[in-house]
């Protein structure tokens, strides 16, 4: 009796003492996108509000992140981030490391915050630039556990152009900051690349003028980055060049991505609308791919759920009352569909609810389930409570990625991708969990184990679920 009031006892204290103060939809995650354009470049950092207060003058100013005022932001871009992007990033170019400037921090409707920097007056003026951008935010606020997806673009637009771009186009090449890569080199051929490219390869038609242009062939592909003059004549800048087809100009001029370097060499340069000649994509920077995408999102996905404490509680409980093999199959694939059915919706904007009311939803299911087991000895249906409560949960993981995933581009993909990282996190939670059960019931009355875990189970998501319905903080751990 005492040995197995000592177990119930070690049972409930191992799951109150598992949870953390990171929740599972506040993990350090943001996106960064960096604009390389003729003599500039243009950088916008997205935070999520739960982000953006780790930043230390924001804690210790004591501002309300989702009521911060227009002028507020001016203030906090001028006085606080600049001095902290000033220590933070770098950007060098050809060895020249150049003054980044914060030109904005702006705030969307749904609160995410995105500051804009650029590097103005950059000198591209050889054949193969190498750039390298030092990335060192948030790291020491977050222990290192800060992650940034950035992608890069080769375009000179600006303002509905750029956003179009942003929106549409897939990125030229991308990378991840984190605190073991925190340096992202490219290299960016130059003016004289292009020169030397367009001496080869331009042969104007008969009586065309400079509108004459050579058409690919298919081993040929369209980039971005075209060489014009200078308005005030000093040689070729690169500037963003446009898809048409030969003789006919699009209507709607919208900035496109360039493609990936062929096996073995640039890509090859062609003609633009104006006469222009694109340049070659940047050399040794990949094109951002779909198994870059995947790489990408599928270890975020895992990640998610195995620091997603409230996901593997409410896993927890609804098996921990002694499923058979079948019913924890039939719960398995309920709140696999549930979850993937409602991330989709979320993240293509088709369904958005509020993180608060998400938040506390998730955390009255553990409650709800841990208590159906402190009452039943035996439950039916129980994969019909999981997929309806799934659905909130669905929810929960799109919030997690926040917009990341509402990159109109790649959005399916990078969906699917996340989404199979957390059914195999999900795999890894139940072959972890189902053994440890099934030990248990051989040395003590399962329903004891059933009741001890539930009640800790109970007291970890009713503190949770106090914390998120009134915005405060109980735990602290």
């Amino acid at each position: 009796m005492l040995l197995k009031k000592l177990i119930s006892f070690v049972i409930t204290a191992l799951f109150l003492s598992i949870a953390a103060p990171l929740l599972a939809h506040d993990l350090p995650l943001g996106d960064s996108r960096w604009v390389f354009g003729s003599d500039t470049i243009v950088g916008c950092i997205d935070f999520k509000p739960t982000l953006f207060l780790e930043f230390k003058a924001i804690k210790d100013g004591h501002y309300d992140v989702y009521s911060i005022s227009a002028e507020q932001l001016q203030q906090i871009a001028t006085d606080i981030m600049q001095p902290y992007i000033n220590k933070k990033l770098s950007i060098t170019v050809n060895g020249k490391t150049y003054p980044v400037k914060v030109t904005k921090l702006t705030k969307n409707p749904i609160n995410l915050y995105t500051l804009w920097v650029s590097v103005d007056k950059v000198s591209f003026n050889k054949t193969v630039n190498q750039v390298k951008i030092g990335y060192s935010l948030l790291f020491d606020e977050s222990n290192n556990e800060h992650i940034n997806l950035a992608f890069g673009y080769l375009s000179d637009a600006t303002g509905d152009a750029l956003q179009r771009l942003f929106d549409l186009a897939h990125p030229d090449f991308q990378t991840t900051f984190d605190s073991k890569n925190q340096v992202w080199e490219l290299s960016i051929n130059g003016p004289a690349a292009v020169a030397a490219v367009e001496d080869k390869t331009v042969t104007p038609a008969a009586g065309s003028g400079s509108e004459g242009v050579q058409k690919p062939t298919k081993q040929e592909s369209t980039a971005t980055v075209t060489a014009k003059k200078d308005i005030a004549g000093n040689g070729p800048r690169p500037t963003l060049a446009l898809k048409t087809t030969a003789g006919k100009v699009p209507a709607e001029k919208r900035p496109v991505a360039a493609p990936a370097p062929q096996a073995g060499g640039a890509s090859s340069p062609v003609a633009t609308a104006t006469g222009a000649v694109t340049r070659p994509v940047p050399q040794g920077t990949p094109k951002a791919s779909a198994w870059t995408t995947i790489c990408q999102f599928v270890p975020l996905g895992i990640e998610h759920i195995l620091t997603g404490y409230d996901h593997i509680a409410f896993l927890l409980a609804i098996i921990v009352i002694g499923l058979s093999i079948k019913e924890v199959l039939k719960v398995i694939t309920a709140f696999t569909i549930a979850h993937s059915v409602t991330l989709l919706l979320a993240a293509m904007d088709i369904i958005r609810l509020n993180s608060r009311f998400v938040e506390s939803v998730i955390a009255f299911s553990i409650c709800y389930v841990a208590v159906e087991n402190m009452f039943k000895r035996k439950v039916h249906y129980r994969w019909v409570i999981t997929f309806g409560f799934g659905l909130i949960h669905g929810f929960g993981f799109a919030s997690a990625l926040g917009d990341l995933i509402v990159r109109k581009a790649s959005l399916l993909l990078s969906v699917v991708s996340f989404n199979v990282g957390v059914e195999i996190g999900q795999l890894m939670v139940f072959f972890v969990m189902l053994p440890v059960l099934y030990l248990l019931k051989k040395v003590i009355e399962f329903r004891v184990v059933t009741v001890c875990t539930s009640v800790g189970i109970f007291a970890l998501a009713f503190t949770w679920l106090v914390e998120r319905v009134f915005n405060m903080k109980l735990l602290w751990f």
